[in-house]
């Protein structure tokens, strides 16, 4: 009997090694949401037609149309970050957020297949060899109408910490090349060209061609993959094929070539209010600098500047991660060509008090300089400058009527509103102030310049969005078509929590209800 035993035993072990190999943990399959959702309006929820439990990351943007736009990370492997099955949705309103359209998927990858499973909250449940979209954020042109949409794209297996240094690219003849590795071989010899075709080491065209989706094709012919599902056996998770042939992606886990396993940036646009989309654009030999690993989206807002010397120049923040310290720096991204192109500016500069500056957000001040506002891990938000459109950054200071989750921090949301106050331009800001993520609050300021012209804000008023109790994470405001300020937010922090994106609206009278102290 104790022979049979030690068998039994030997065999659980055999197969929970072999299952830990594939890219995942334990997870039982009849594991119960960790949550009661709760109340409001939800864009994005686990009963749509996505089949999604799990969203994270919201933005939030008001067209010149008057729709309200959101966006949002489906998670379909659990809430963590990538490495993970991450796939990119938005929703539409058409009365002010009351009412949303259906949820749609508008960029990701199919090498897993989406399915709404239920995880247990504890341990970090992951599809760790799925390729992956994470972090959205939204920008118009309001000249053109033409609206942005900027995420992280990640092969299978990375993530931020995870990240190989390099933009992915090197350069023949003065262009861009894609860098790829061709399975079984262990150096990245191979290149896809503006042409589309992939080169050999010894610039020799191949027989094999990447399209504009970065699926594979040989002799004009697509490549395909068998797509894969996770499934379980009592609480041990292993893997099948769905039966399904999905094409062949250079993001994809056992692909015939695959691309460096670093950050990338995606960038696709919709011509139509958000109700379609282009194929995604890849930014990073534009923007990445190359001694960096992990470079990624500031998640929320973009702003394009209304006046100045840089007047109709488009922004999105994007930070940097040095796995090795955990220090974190942003820059901005900027296009002065209505987004065909882009350029990174400086780093802001981390001093003694200040040791990280990730997520960022931008508000333009009335003269066309900007004031950045970012998470930090001291406490508070920081606040830096440019007077150059985004170019380079002043030293920055910690805000002390901006208190903000201590440890890691948390994103915040930054808007410049239509709205007067005291005869000045206002200013609103949403971040949790308590531990953990909790209690969430609305800031009100007002812009002004001191003696020598610089801009910064006055803070007026706060709002308590949610107790000392309750969950407030990652944020996004928008000015709403009815004058009103809509507020898409994560009510949770905690892992594998369902239905806890939540909208809401604020009249900007009950928003100035408390003088902040």
């Amino acid at each position: 009997m104790r022979k049979i035993l030690c068998i039994v035993l030997c065999v659980l072990l055999a197969v929970g090694v072999l299952v830990a190999g594939l890219g995942f943990v334990i997870t039982p399959k009849s594991a119960k949401a960790p949550n009661d959702p709760v109340e409001g309006v939800k864009p994005f929820s686990a009963s749509s037609e996505l089949s999604c439990n799990y969203y994270r990351i919201p933005a939030l943007w008001t067209t010149q149309s008057g729709t309200v736009l959101a966006a949002i990370d489906a998670r379909y492997g659990g809430t963590h970050d990538s490495p993970n099955n991450i796939d990119a949705a938005v929703s539409r309103s058409f009365d002010a957020g009351q009412s949303w359209e259906s949820p749609r998927l508008v960029a990701g990858f199919r090498d897993w297949a989406n399915d709404g499973m239920l995880l247990k909250s504890n341990g970090s449940y992951t599809v760790a060899d799925s390729a992956s979209v994470i972090d959205p954020a939204l920008l118009e042109d309001t000249t053109t109408g033409r609206i942005f949409l900027l995420m992280d794209a990640f092969p299978a297996n990375a993530g931020a910490p995870a990240s190989e240094v390099g933009t992915g690219y090197t350069q023949i003849d003065g262009q861009p090349a894609l860098l790829l590795r061709k399975a079984g071989e262990t150096e990245f010899s191979y290149t896809l060209r503006e042409d589309g075709a992939i080169y050999d080491e010894a610039g020799a065209k191949t027989e094999y061609t990447v399209n504009a989706r970065g699926e594979i094709l040989e002799n004009g012919q697509p490549l395909f993959l068998a797509q894969r599902r996770q499934k379980y056996w009592f609480n041990v998770p292993y893997v099948v094929e769905t039966g399904e042939q999905v094409p062949m992606h250079i993001f994809y886990d056992g692909a015939l070539f695959s691309a460096l396993g670093t950050s990338y940036l995606y960038l696709l646009y919709s011509d139509d209010d958000g109700k379609t989309w282009s194929e995604p654009v890849e930014l990073n030999a534009q923007v990445k600098p190359e001694n960096v690993g992990f470079f990624g989206v500031s998640p929320g807002r973009g702003v394009q500047l209304t006046t100045g010397a840089h007047k109709g120049r488009l922004l999105f923040t994007a930070y940097a991660l040095d796995a090795e310290t955990g220090e974190q720096q942003f820059a901005a991204l900027f296009s002065d060509d209505g987004g065909k192109t882009w350029q990174s500016g400086e780093f802001v500069t981390l001093t003694d008090e200040i040791r990280s500056m990730s997520e960022t957000q931008l508000v333009e001040c009335p003269d066309g300089s900007l004031l950045a506002f970012s998470r930090t891990t001291s406490g508070y938000m920081s606040v830096s400058r440019s007077t150059n459109g985004g170019e380079s950054w002043s030293a920055p200071t910690l805000d002390d009527a901006l208190p903000l989750s201590a440890g890691s921090g948390c994103q915040v949301s930054a808007l410049r509103i239509n709205r007067k106050l005291d005869g000045k331009d206002v200013v609103l800001l949403s971040a949790p102030a308590g531990e953990g993520r909790k209690n969430g609050f609305l800031y009100v300021g007002v812009l002004e310049a001191d003696e020598a012209g610089t801009y910064g804000v006055d803070w007026k008023y706060k709002k308590e969005l949610t107790d000392a109790d309750t969950y407030f994470a990652y944020s996004c405001l928008t000015e709403l078509p009815d004058g009103n300020i809509g507020l898409l937010y994560e009510q949770t922090n905690i892992a594998q929590s369902v239905d806890t994106v939540v909208f809401c609206s604020y009249t900007f009278s009950e928003l100035c209800e408390t003088p902040l102290d």
